[in-house]
């Protein structure tokens, strides 16, 4: 779905270059659109208009060149979007694509020159705003202990959840569980704007067992056991916890619902220096039943060390792969070469962050078993999600008929 006309930076240096892409972006319907021919032109008017939606970026120009731009423009004005338009080297596109992505920016992707009608278009139709107001309250309003304690004694903290499909089939194997807080105030929230409170004021296991608890009862009164696979994500801390299996079994205890129905998801980072204590509860998990994943897969820096040493039972291979498939040759050889290895050693590979039609394609061809992402559902409420599997087991259905 395209946004409605954002306000969009063009800087190119070439003339001609610079000139084609206004009349294209008015021929698609853009018309809040600014060009300027100069690094030193571009920072005086992002000094003077403070925002733009989309930024079109040349790389290479005399005096102030696109990486310094980038850099400065931070300081002084916010640009959410990046698309490059450089004839650079691929591999060049790629790293400067990263420090992008790192710096803030939300990375479209690559213009070659010269461009098309069709590429510039199927690149702005990627941009989604981000979501200003609810940074803004994060920043000015930091959760108190009393906030996150009455949120969870009032059930305001609530699990979503985003299926997890057979790429081949494209049947529903599982669910993952993402957290939300369903603010009196400020609406429905995102982790990143409360697990910090929630860890820093020592609630993260009461915050835990609740998400947790819901959502498998969720799975039993859904009738979903045997049929669905649920993924829990733990944070590294609650590894070491010398009763952690015992919760987890409790848990699966009140649901009546099977340790084979679990999967819990740690994040590679978290298992860098794991202590004795977290691989030995990892291990009794996997005797109780449970299914180990190893999740952002290929983010951290130990990543075949740590696969060989815990008792993983999948990988989720980190999103930033799968953005880079379709433009990236050593990406694709990379998960290529992650998929022999999870097939090899017996362990079922995730891919995250799908999409796009061109990387769910490129998965598929690749025989990645398993994907989850944006293509197929955002993370949606109980109620939504039973809605969305319904009616997509209808069409899967209809499509078999």
């Amino acid at each position: 779905m395209r946004v409605s006309n954002p306000k969009i930076l063009v800087l190119e240096d070439h003339p001609l270059t610079r000139q084609m892409l206004l009349l294209t972006l008015q021929g698609l319907g853009y018309s809040n659109v600014h060009a300027v021919e100069s690094g030193e032109s571009a920072l005086q008017l992002l000094n003077l208009e403070k925002h733009f939606d989309v930024l079109i970026c040349d790389i290479l120009m005399p005096g102030i060149d696109g990486l310094t731009f980038l850099r400065e423009a931070c300081a002084i004005g916010n640009i959410e979007a990046l698309i490059i338009s450089s004839d650079i080297a691929a591999d060049l596109r790629l790293a400067i694509q990263q420090l992008a992505r790192l710096s803030g920016y939300q990375v479209l992707g690559n213009l070659d020159k010269p461009f098309s009608k069709e590429a510039l278009e199927k690149l702005l139709l990627q941009y989604r705003p981000c979501c200003a107001p609810l940074q803004h309250i994060a920043a000015n309003t930091p959760a108190s202990a009393l906030d996150i304690q009455r949120a969870l004694a009032d059930g305001e903290f609530v699990p979503f959840y985003q299926p997890k499909l057979n790429l081949q089939t494209l049947s529903v194997v599982g669910i993952e569980v993402l957290a939300r807080w369903q603010h009196p105030q400020h609406g429905l929230l995102g982790p990143a704007l409360f697990l910090p409170a929630v860890q820093q004021v020592g609630a993260l296991h009461e915050f835990t067992v609740s998400i947790a608890g819901q959502a498998l009862h969720f799975l039993r009164e859904q009738d979903l056991v045997g049929q669905l696979s649920l993924a829990i994500n733990l944070e590294a801390e609650q590894l070491g916890c010398p009763g952690l299996p015992e919760v987890i079994q409790q848990l699966l205890q009140e649901a009546q619902v099977p340790a084979s129905s679990l999967m819990l998801e740690i994040t590679e980072t978290g298992l860098l220096h794991a202590p004795i204590t977290s691989i030995e509860n990892l291990v009794r998990l996997r005797l109780m039943g449970c299914g180990v994943s190893i999740d952002d897969f290929g983010a951290g820096f130990s990543s075949l060390q740590r696969v060989c040493e815990m008792p993983c039972t999948e990988l989720k291979l980190d999103a930033s792969f799968t953005r880079g498939l379709a433009h990236n040759p050593r990406i694709r050889a990379s998960v290529d070469s992650v998929l022999r290895l999870a097939a090899n050693l017996g362990i079922q590979l995730v891919a995250e962050g799908i999409e796009s039609a061109d990387q769910f394609n490129i998965l598929n061809l690749l025989n990645c078993p398993i994907g989850q992402g944006f293509l197929f559902s955002r993370p949606l409420s109980g109620p939504d999600f039973i809605r969305w599997l319904q009616q997509h087991n209808s069409q899967q259905a209809a499509k078999a008929g």
